[in-house]
């Protein structure tokens, strides 16, 4: 599948720029041709856009991002709604790769187009709201329609992502995944039975469901434990066996590195084991990928199986810290396993101040 048309570096105009006007003067894409040659009649400023495709062109200071190109293709077809990975992103999904294409439902079938996607079929009127004046799906419909489109990993980072951005959202999915009607109602159905709303980055959306896939279903977002006056906050927890999951922090002030180092040594020093995860945040399922081994049925047919194994072995899986590790360094390769260390057994004995953040 492209990421783009071949237009997508072409000019409009090829004499050189006017010395009159910063790209930050000009007005922004997407403008159809028609628009352009109004908004700036000078052709050497007209030689500062670039063409998104045929008839749009956006300031050549501009990303040309899924943002652009879906309000592009909102505005080549009014009468239709964007969809999937266009409208998770408007609704402020931040795990939408890079190089997705623009989405968009249509009342009747079109010739498709290089670097876009069309969808056709029933799409009730309740299902359609609008951002900023774009016609787009409702947040509910929209986990829908990934949960169909997206491989159930992908999916199900997508719908917790959508559930943190959209207030409300968390309910409404578990009203409707009680009752599914429809297309593909048992796919849409497993994707929300996977989510976990408290998980509160795409890093550890992803290690929970891998871990989850490996027989570790206890790992779940939200949760903290207190020392005294002081709490610590987990975002991906197993609180029974004593398991905490945290992203290395990025550049951080001296301060800010202390803090987190001593919240390690406060949860080492009670008998927990942390993983610190390193590493670029990686799709594992993709929708595109058709074959066999990797398709949407099978993804969730094994994470099925995953959750059915997992209520056989208390949620933890068949080991311990080191398989928990082999697990993370599978997909992150610098994961670090920081053991516990001696200290007052006293404190936290048996995981009794571990709980979800209410």
């Amino acid at each position: 599948m492209g990421t783009a048309d071949s237009s997508r570096a072409r000019v409009i105009d090829t004499e050189a720029p006017g010395p009159h006007s910063a790209p930050g003067d000009l007005p922004p894409g997407p403008l159809t041709t028609a628009e352009l040659a109004a908004a700036v009649p000078d052709p050497r400023e007209r030689a500062r856009y670039q063409r998104i495709w045929f008839g749009f062109y956006r300031r050549a200071d501009q990303a040309d991002d899924l943002r652009l190109r879906s309000v592009a293709l909102a505005r080549t077809w009014p009468e239709g709604v964007l969809r999937g990975r266009s409208a998770s992103l408007l609704w402020g999904d931040d795990s939408v790769p890079a190089d997705a294409l623009p989405e968009i439902w249509l009342p009747s079938t079109r010739r498709s187009c290089e670097g876009r996607v069309y969808r056709y079929g029933a799409m009730p009127p309740a299902a359609v709201t609008r951002i900023d004046g774009l016609r787009v799906t409702t947040p509910l419909r929209t986990c829908r329609d990934l949960a169909l489109d997206l491989g159930f990993e992908d999916a199900v980072v997508a719908v917790e992502r959508l559930c943190a951005a959209v207030p409300g959202l968390a309910g409404q999915l578990t009203g409707a995944a009680a009752h599914p009607s429809g297309r593909g109602a048992w796919r849409f159905a497993a994707v929300a039975r996977g989510v976990d709303p408290s998980c509160g980055s795409v890093l550890l959306s992803r290690a929970r469901l891998a871990l989850c896939a490996a027989g570790f279903g206890g790992f779940g977002g939200g949760h903290e434990v207190r020392f005294g006056r002081r709490t610590v906050a987990l975002p991906l927890a197993d609180p029974v066996a004593r398991y905490a999951v945290v992203p290395s922090p990025g550049p951080s002030r001296g301060e800010e590195r202390a803090r987190l180092e001593g919240d390690r040594m406060l949860l080492r020093r009670s008998g927990w084991t942390v993983f610190l995860v390193r590493g670029e945040v990686k799709s594992e399922v993709r929708g595109e990928v058709t074959g066999p081994a990797t398709s949407p049925q099978n993804a969730i047919a094994h994470n099925a199986t995953a959750h059915n194994a997992t209520a056989h072995t208390g949620g933890h899986g068949v080991g311990g810290g080191k398989e928990v590790l082999e697990v993370l360094r599978s997909r992150w390769p610098r994961t670090e396993m920081l053991s516990p260390l001696p200290g007052n057994p006293a404190a936290d004995p048996h995981g009794i101040w571990a709980g979800r953040r209410a």
